[in-house]
């Protein structure tokens, strides 16, 4: 028995010999593969989503396939929740390929600010997290992951609704005049209208205003809401200020002295 035992005692450390050189030498190869992330390009789509395009580029220069290839990206907001995601799965990538692709990750700006709405007035960074998830030579799991910042700009930064002024327009009609400016810091154009709606002591909405919006990416805006009010109707208590876009709506109610 003792040859038969010996035998086997020799195969078993070749095996694991085996194992050990062609796991270093699988784990070793990794060094010429290499995931290329390109700096992400932003545009709108027809139904009013942001499209962000995530150029990748694999290049597996190393001594064996990689199998199982899956990169995952989500956008994070200020606290670390993931507000979209996407994944893009490659089931070989052979010695010597090379393989370029865009990762598209669409983002409901609608549902975005109805959850978030300091994204409205706030600029402030987002969080693209990258993950990798592969098997080198086909059967060593490997992962890894990083992250990257992507600005955020407010379309309506530094919102700012002046205090109502009151006069009267003639023998039947009060006007309540409001300032309103802001700057668009959005990846999109804001357009749409703005309404300025007054109330009566009542809650009756007894008068209501608009302005057409058209506010190009990094610009201002600087303007005056009116409202005409009949003076049968009672003096205003309550003012808002009501924003139509195509892309969010937005009310602010607004303070009238003496109510």
């Amino acid at each position: 028995m003792r040859v038969p035992i010996r035998i086997i005692s020799i195969a078993t450390s070749a095996f694991w010999i085996f194992l050990i050189i062609f796991s270093a030498s699988a784990i070793y190869s990794m060094k010429d593969f290499q995931v290329n992330l390109g700096q992400p390009q932003t545009s709108t789509t027809e139904d009013h989503e942001l499209l962000f395009s995530f150029p990748v580029s694999v290049v597996n220069t190393g001594l064996y396939e990689i199998a199982d290839f899956n990169i995952s990206r989500s956008l994070l907001d200020e606290e670390g929740s993931a507000i979209v995601g996407t994944s893009i799965f490659i089931p070989v990538i052979g010695q010597g390929q090379t393989i370029n692709f865009t990762q598209n990750v669409m983002l409901n700006v609608t549902d975005l600010l109805q959850t978030h709405q300091s994204l409205l007035n706030n600029d402030t960074d987002l969080t693209s997290n990258t993950m990798l998830s592969m098997l080198a030579a086909g059967v060593i799991p490997v992962q890894a992951s990083s992250n990257s910042s992507m600005q955020w700009g407010a379309p309506l930064y530094n919102l700012t609704v002046g205090t109502p002024q009151f006069a009267t327009f003639n023998a039947t009609y009060s006007v309540a005049t409001v300032l309103l400016s802001f700057e668009n810091h959005a990846f999109f154009d804001v357009s749409g209208t703005v309404w300025l709606r007054a109330y009566s002591n009542a809650g009756e909405l007894i008068g209501e205003g608009q302005v057409s919006l058209q506010v190009a990416q990094d610009s201002p805006y600087d303007g005056n809401l009116e409202v005409y009010v009949p003076l049968a109707a009672g003096p205003i208590v309550h003012l808002e200020v009501y924003f139509v876009t195509t892309f969010f709506n937005y009310e602010q109610e607004i303070a009238v002295h003496g109510d």
